[in-house]
């Protein structure tokens, strides 16, 4: 399955750190690919600033929001909606996320 996040959740007042950890559980737990969909011309920008992190180890590709990719999307108005990913709800994301896999 497809993960697809809005890039805004890899940046302030998301923590980064709490973004990695929950690719990292949705690739390596929930064998999920984890897309990235940022606004056309940001791409590289967005590549930059989870590589600086250390948060692009578990992200497959970054793609702009208008492509058509089909997946289990995550952010504002999303199949699962948040705001933000932090301390106190990167758990929830991960059970949200959980909930949909088949491995579960």
């Amino acid at each position: 399955m497809v993960v697809i996040y809005d890039s805004i959740l890899t940046e302030p007042p998301s923590s980064v750190h709490c973004f990695r950890d929950v690719t990292l559980y949705s690739s390596v737990f929930l064998r999920f690919d984890n897309l990235i969909a940022c606004p056309k011309g940001t791409r590289s920008m967005y590549w930059k600033w989870i590589k600086k992190y250390g948060a692009h180890d578990f992200v497959d590709a970054l793609i702009v929001v208008d492509e058509s990719q089909e997946g289990l999307t995550v952010g504002l108005g999303k199949k699962i909606h948040t705001k933000i990913i932090n301390e106190s709800n990167y758990d929830e994301l991960i059970n949200k996320l959980r909930k949909f896999s088949p491995l579960n």
